[in-house]
């Protein structure tokens, strides 16, 4: 007993000071296995309140830019297999140019609701949620839930946005508005794109690597009709069938 008592020990002094990736390797069927799992579930609850606190949205509570970046690197760095999500929603800016940027908040905040609701049914898995900024949002999982997670967004928002908007908008499924050149149009109703891109730490080498594929990647969701994740295997499924896409596309970026 005494050495799991001196781990569960040792453990608490490097969280005190504020190490909190230390891992404790206590299994016991016993009081002091159920104390270890009880530890562990407190690290990493710690470990979300700082990182919640490191560079958060004021408006979602989020954390911001720093602790994703962090997290990112962490993950790469430890050779780990992980999902990140690139989450965009489409038409916000002129829904906002109509409704009001205050109105547009309200939509961003319930993006977040729908994604802290998913992470508190799921306590027990590590998912992490960041807020970019604007109408950009990240998810950081294994790929199993990141797909789960995606899913949940994907659906919950589909079904919530409508009351968001006027009933004769909602009816239409458009609203009427101006584009950047000021010329008058129909935008369809806001739907949200997500891009899934996963490493185990061998192909990218920092953050800013792994962001721009996955920003890549999402250029394409966006292109689907509707709320859509997409994964790299979707993508590369739809350059075999539609070669000239992917041409198009390299013609575009070498422009």
């Amino acid at each position: 007993i005494s050495k799991p008592l001196r781990q569960l020990q040792h453990a608490t002094g490097l969280i005190a000071e504020g190490k909190l990736n230390h891992q404790i390797s206590v299994r016991r069927n016993d009081e002091i296995g159920a104390l270890a799992k009880d530890f562990i579930y407190m690290t990493q609850r710690l470990k979300i309140l700082e990182e919640m606190n490191l560079n958060a949205s004021p408006l979602t509570g989020l954390p911001g830019n720093i602790a994703i970046e962090n997290r990112i690197t962490e993950m790469l760095a430890a050779g780990r297999l992980f999902s990140l999500c690139q989450v965009d929603l489409d038409n916000f800016k002129p829904f906002a140019d109509k409704y009001g940027y205050a109105w547009g908040s309200e939509v961003l905040k319930e993006v977040s609701d729908i994604l802290k609701e998913y992470v508190e049914e799921k306590p027990q898995e590590e998912i992490f949620i960041g807020h970019i900024g604007g109408d950009d949002f990240v998810i950081i999982a294994s790929p199993e839930q990141a797909t789960r997670v995606c899913q949940k967004l994907v659906t919950d928002f589909e079904k919530r946005i409508g009351r968001f908007y006027e009933p004769q908008d909602a009816q239409r499924g458009h609203i009427i508005g101006k584009d950047r050149q000021g010329i008058t149009q129909k935008f369809p109703l806001i739907t949200v794109s997500v891009a899934i891109v996963t490493d185990d730490g061998t192909r990218f080498k920092n953050p800013l690597d792994m962001a721009m594929t996955a920003a890549e990647l999402k250029e394409y969701a966006k292109l689907l009709h509707g709320s859509n994740y997409v994964t790299e295997a979707d993508w590369e499924k739809h350059n075999s069938l539609y070669p000239e896409t992917r041409q198009g596309q390299l013609e575009m970026e070498n422009c």
